[in-house]
């Protein structure tokens, strides 16, 4: 529970909230990014002193992990069904989150593991789904990577692509020049995207459901190293300096 100052009380004004504390965070990432998040800043928006702030959070990197969280915190895999239309339905999910948020792309893949319950659930949850699809278990960890490449990847393209009908192929080239581009037209317009993503999902869903070619998993084989024992992005050390 977030502790709370007892002179708010004592001097009858209304007792902020951890949840009021998110809230805020999570408006501030919205209009202004995560460069420009500061515990300083943070309070100056809540209308608080930095030292009433600590009151309610540890350090940035607790305000970072909660605000995650509780963004995360609809995301549900679901129970019934078979593991392709259960990872379908993550998938869509996770799209629709990080769509609203994007900016929760990078602070996730940077939290270097230290997650909350919420964050730890749903990870915990796509590893089981992709477990499932009968991956063989030394191939897991690494599936289950191309499954948050795929969604991180799609939303991080499709937030940062401008809204095009197609390519169009410039006054300085020509259908010789660039035939493909001039064939296939790729474009991000909004209709073409669901469209991708759906298609997008049916790839995922197969490549896990069917081996890999034995030529690339071949390679793959030839070139995997140990595994490490440490995280796969190691976390921060609790010394770090409040901002």
């Amino acid at each position: 529970m977030a502790r709370k100052p007892s002179s708010a009380k004592s001097k009858g004004r209304t007792t902020l909230t951890r949840e009021d504390v998110i809230a805020a965070t999570q408006r501030l990432l919205d209009s202004a990014g995560a460069e420009a998040l500061s515990m300083r800043i943070l309070a100056r928006e809540l209308n608080i002193s930095v030292s009433t702030l600590y009151w309610h959070v540890r350090d940035k990197r607790e305000l970072l992990k909660l605000m995650i969280d509780d963004s995360l915190s609809a995301v549900r895999v679901p129970d019934d069904g078979d593991w392709k239309h259960r990872l379908a339905e993550f998938l869509r999910q996770g799209r629709s989150v990080l769509r609203a948020r994007p900016v929760l792309i990078g602070l996730i893949w940077g939290s270097g593991w230290e997650l909350g319950p919420q964050t730890l659930r749903v990870t915990n949850d796509v590893v089981g789904l992709v477990a499932e699809s009968g991956v063989p278990e030394d191939e897991v960890a690494d599936a289950y990577f191309m499954v948050v490449a795929f969604l991180f990847g799609f939303v991080a393209m499709e937030t940062l692509s401008p809204d095009t009908p197609g390519f169009a192929v410039a006054a300085a080239a020509d259908d010789t020049t660039v035939p493909h581009l001039a064939r296939y037209q790729p474009a991000a317009d909004l209709a073409s995207m669901e469209r991708r993503f759906e298609r997008g999902i049916a790839r995922v869903v197969s490549a896990l459901a069917h081996p890999p070619d034995k030529t690339v998993s071949a390679r793959s084989q030839a070139t995997r190293k140990p595994r490490a024992s440490r995280p796969l992005r190691p976390a921060t050390t609790s010394g770090r300096r409040r901002r």
